[in-house]
């Protein structure tokens, strides 16, 4: 195997994956490893039992220099495996949905990705108020027939949609408010009750606070009213097999035909930074990544990892990569998750009709804001988003037999999964004890209630940013890390876009210099990009 590269990326999470896709489109020369034998790092898409085996290693804290550096994850809690078929199930460590514009949807149509990747449209938004699940309006529409909003409140909530519309970035509304919290500025501003507030600051905005700041706060909103009816009444889509993890892991796909290597299940035992001046081998490259049980080490213009697989000697001297994006919200530092697989999918609570539940997605999202539940968080919002048989997440099995010619049923099997997570606030609350309240309320608001089949509640914690002692945006970085995606469901994906676009350009400009302006790149950085009009004729 050629073993010299321009570039090698460590990690197979979404923004490296990306990247990597990006990178080997351009004709770079694209080294991609993974001490994981899985793709897609934080993002990853296991199947149950593998599920149960990460829980369990993770069963005890990490070291204090895990925390700092990288993403680290403790198992409070994790049940029994007892499922027939756990190979059936794809269970997302990072469960997300995807605007129906913006960056990152742009990436999977230009990149082609799209071609090895089966979506479908979100199901409704509800959210949890005085003891029941009201559906969050979705368009205009939605909002003159819903009878449960006074016709006063709808129109102050359709002028607060006509301003976010607009370019409220100049208005005399929004001028000096951007850091005030942001259910505030939609009561004082516009006169919202309550519940309206919360729907839009916890349901539109998918805040996990109140007082998250205005000017991000606003922008998500914007992204959900500009994504709906794109492809249909909902801003998002949603993707089969695990959504992040197995989007991931098409984007390597894409990667390798346009000639990258791939190399996972190999820890990393060295990387070295050599004069190119002076070495023999590696054909001057300045990079040399030793990895175990392979023979010979890959050699390499620049490296793109995330924080947590730079070694020491080098953690200092890394350029980070950030975005300026004005959708991100705040940064959390630790958040309480559960997954929760049942014997039976869930339908979207409020849905009586048996015809709309037969049609009905079984991949929705449900809100709950602090303080509506008894005994869950008076602090953090909790957002709980679901998958089943309808994106291949869960088996659906149906057993037929010939029985005087007339095929008839004998049994159905299906199940789904249900995923929660919270910014843990309150460090003398496990996981499991603050989730549980809520996973007992959508238990019981499914007659009959559903039996759960498997269970696991874990604390997410996120690493603290690691200064460097180079000048930022050096033209002699060589050596770049990403972020770790936010604990966004709505607009985490938009991020890693975002990164993965500025990766691009600061490995292609130190690799070619002022011979990127011959790249034909459109849609961000896609060379040889696939138009919407392309894809849709396939």
């Amino acid at each position: 195997m050629d073993n010299e590269f321009d570039v090698i990326i460590v990690g197979t999470g979404l923004t490296q994956s990306m990247a990597a896709a990006a990178l080997a489109k351009a004709g770079l020369k694209v080294a991609h490893v993974d001490p994981n034998a899985y793709y897609g790092g934080d993002e990853a898409a296991l199947t149950l039992d593998e599920v149960a085996t990460w829980a369990e290693r993770h069963s005890s804290p990490d070291t204090l220099d895990q925390v700092q550096r990288c993403t680290t994850y403790t198992a409070e809690y994790c049940s029994t495996l007892d499922v027939s078929h756990p190979k059936q199930y794809t269970i997302s460590l990072s469960p997300s949905v995807i605007p129906a514009i913006g960056p990152f949807i742009t990436s999977i149509i230009a990149s082609g990705v799209s071609r090895y990747c089966s979506f479908k449209l979100l199901g409704p938004v509800s959210i949890y108020h005085g003891g029941q699940f009201k559906n969050v309006p979705r368009s205009k529409e939605d909002v003159f027939r819903d009878q449960g909003i006074p016709l006063i409140e709808k129109r102050r909530l359709m002028r607060f949609l006509m301003f976010v519309a607009g370019d409220y970035e100049s208005s005399a509304e929004f001028q000096g408010k951007e850091d005030t919290p942001f259910q505030e500025f939609l009561r004082q501003t516009f006169s919202l009750s309550e519940d309206i507030s919360q729907s839009v600051v916890f349901a539109l905005a998918y805040c996990s606070y109140a007082d998250e700041p205005t000017a991000s706060a606003l922008s998500r909103v914007r992204s959900c009213l500009q994504s709906t009816g794109r492809y249909g009444p909902s801003p998002f889509i949603v993707a089969y097999y695990g959504g992040s993890g197995d989007l991931a892991q098409a984007f390597c796909r894409a990667a390798a035909v346009n000639g990258s290597v791939y190399i996972l299940g190999r820890r990393i035992a060295n990387i070295a930074c050599r004069d190119p001046s002076s070495e023999t081998t590696g054909g001057g490259r300045r990079y040399a990544l030793e990895l175990d049980d392979f023979p010979e080490p890959l050699y390499a213009s620049c490296l793109l990892s995330s924080q947590c697989h730079v070694p020491d000697h080098l953690r200092y001297h890394v350029a980070p990569i950030s975005s300026e994006t004005s959708n991100v919200r705040i940064r959390l530092g630790e958040v309480a998750r559960g997954i929760v697989v049942l014997d039976s999918p869930l339908s979207p609570p409020g849905e009586d009709n048996e015809e709309t539940q037969t049609t009905q997605s079984d991949s929705f999202i449900m809100v709950f804001p602090p303080g509506s539940v008894e005994g869950g968080s008076g602090v953090g919002a909790v957002h709980v988003s679901t998958a089943g048989p309808g994106t291949m997440c869960t088996p659906a099995e149906k057993c037929k037999l010939l029985l005087l010619l007339v095929m008839r049923d004998v049994t159905t099997t299906t199940s789904g999964i249900v995923y929660l997570s919270t910014p843990l606030c309150d460090q003398r609350r496990s996981p499991k004890a603050l989730l549980e309240p809520y996973l007992a309320v959508i238990l019981s608001s499914i007659s009959p209630p559903p039996n759960i089949l498997f269970q696991t509640f874990y604390t997410q914690r996120f690493p603290t940013e690691t200064e460097r002692t180079v000048p930022v945006d050096s033209e002699e970085d060589t050596y770049w890390t990403v972020p770790v995606l936010p604990a966004d469901i709505s607009h985490a994906v938009d991020y890693a876009a975002q990164i993965a676009e500025k990766a691009f350009w600061k490995v292609t400009s130190s690799i070619r210099g002022l011979d990127t302006a011959s790249l034909e790149v459109s849609n961000g950085f896609w060379v040889g990009a696939v138009s919407e009009v392309d894809e849709d004729s396939d």
